[in-house]
Formats: structure tokens, sequence, C-alpha cells
């Protein structure tokens, strides 16, 4: 099982900072709002990735389980996971937009990326189940699943605002 840690995941001292974000290239609320605030380059170069993409690709879905890694100031990596189509409209929504096989591809790309180079992970608790729907305890058994036999150090950060 990976370790829970309670905190501010973009205080870790871990090297990637998992998120998931969505095909419309629309970043601004839940985890990706503190993520913007924190390291003001993220945004731009999702949007630039995703422009780019899009221009190659023509279809948003095709996204889906690429990972858009961006270096930020303080040595970190940020790995912004295309893991939703679409984005919650309303309060209301009850729609899952989590496609849970592309998060769980995306989050092999970076388990590879850090056996490679010998770095560590932070991923959010609730990843892709908060705004876009998911169900954690499904979310959580894969990505445990994953890590399984790994030697990569990874945490979980659940963070109480």
């Amino acid at each position: 099982m990976i370790k829970i840690i309670e905190g501010d995941i973009t205080k870790t001292d871990k090297d990637i900072i998992i998120q998931q974000v969505n095909c419309k290239g629309f970043m601004g609320a839940g985890l990706a709002k503190t993520i913007m605030q924190r390291y003001n380059n993220v945004k731009n170069e999702y949007q630039a990735f995703f422009m780019e993409q899009i221009k190659a690709l023509e279809k948003e879905e095709c996204l889906l389980g690429m990972v858009n890694y961006v270096n930020v100031y303080d040595g970190k990596i940020v790995a912004n996971i295309f893991g939703q189509v679409d984005i919650r409209k309303h309060r209301l929504d009850n729609k899952v937009y989590t496609v849970k096989e592309a998060l769980i591809k995306g989050i092999e790309d970076v388990k590879g990326k850090a056996e490679m180079y010998s770095l560590s992970i932070a991923i959010p608790t609730y990843i892709g189940c908060g705004l876009a729907g998911g169900n954690w305890t499904e979310v959580k058994s894969e990505i445990e699943a994953v890590f399984h036999d790994s030697t990569v150090d990874v945490v979980f950060y659940h963070y109480r605002g």
C-alpha cells in the first residue's frame, strides 16, 4: 500500500507532483487552481501542449492518457495527466468525467519516468474523483496495482483545506 500523508501536495519533498487535467484546455478549479497559484508556468505550458496536440490529433479524446510534464521553479515536475475529456458544468452535475483507463495510463507513464530517473512521486488523494466524479476506491486500487512491485517512492497527499 502507498503511504498517505496529511498535507499540501504543493509543499511536498517529492520530485513529481501528479494532477489530472481535462482535454478542453481549461484549468482553474480544484487542485489545478492551487498548483497554478504556486507554479505560475503550469497553466501556460499545459495550454501550449494542449494546442499543439489538438492541431496534430484534431480530436480532444486523442489526448486521453497523455502526460504533459512541466518543470517548475523549485526543481519539481508537475505531471498533467489528461484523464478526462470534459469538465463539470455546475455544482449539481453528478456525471463521471474521469476516464479511469486514461488516468491509469498516464500514471504508468509517470512511473516509467520516475523509474528511469530515480524520482519520487506525490499523488493527491481522490485524484479524478472530486470535480471529475470518479470512484476513489476503484482509482486508488488501480494506482496501488501500478506501483505494486515498484521501487519508486510514492506518497498520496491528503489535504483538508
